[in-house]
């Protein structure tokens, strides 16, 4: 088994909605690094909305970009990657997403030995996926915390 681990970031849901630009694009790519601290040699697969992925790629080019389509599309992106024989390639999944729809995969992953750490915004995060997850962070959404100090 590899010594690695594969990092599957849920772009929308991170940002907060769709990437509008390659600074914004930039600036999720900083506030990811920081948090979950992404080593040389680690896997990074990042599924967004088909119209955004050319300012994801400026931020981030030596990133496997998944472009999604329609109302769920990147999700279902990043849930075909984690069908990717991951246990046999990888030491350690993390998911940067709080969506519900990664519960049964994160929790059949975690089954399998491998184990699965959940990043996503404390509002976020599906009760169901942070029960399935091996481990959970959440962080207060930086755009809600401001919204309710106002």
């Amino acid at each position: 088994m590899n010594s690695r681990r594969i990092i599957l970031l849920d772009m929308e849901n991170f940002n907060g909605g769709p990437v509008a630009t390659a600074l914004q694009a930039r600036w999720c790519r900083r506030m990811i690094e920081n948090w979950i601290a992404i080593k040389p040699g680690e896997q990074v697969v990042i599924a967004a909305d088909i119209t955004t992925v050319t300012d994801i790629h400026q931020a981030w080019p030596e990133a496997r970009i998944l472009a999604g389509r329609n109302e769920n599309g990147a999700d279902l992106r990043l849930l075909e990657a984690m069908n990717e024989s991951l246990p046999e390639r990888f030491s350690d999944v993390v998911l940067v997403s709080g969506d519900r729809i990664f519960a049964e995969k994160i929790s059949e992953l975690a089954g399998q030995g491998l184990p699965t750490h959940v990043y996503a915004h404390a509002e976020l995060l599906s009760k169901r996926l942070q029960f399935a997850a091996t481990t959970t962070t959440t962080a207060i959404n930086p755009s809600t915390a401001l919204g309710k100090a106002a």
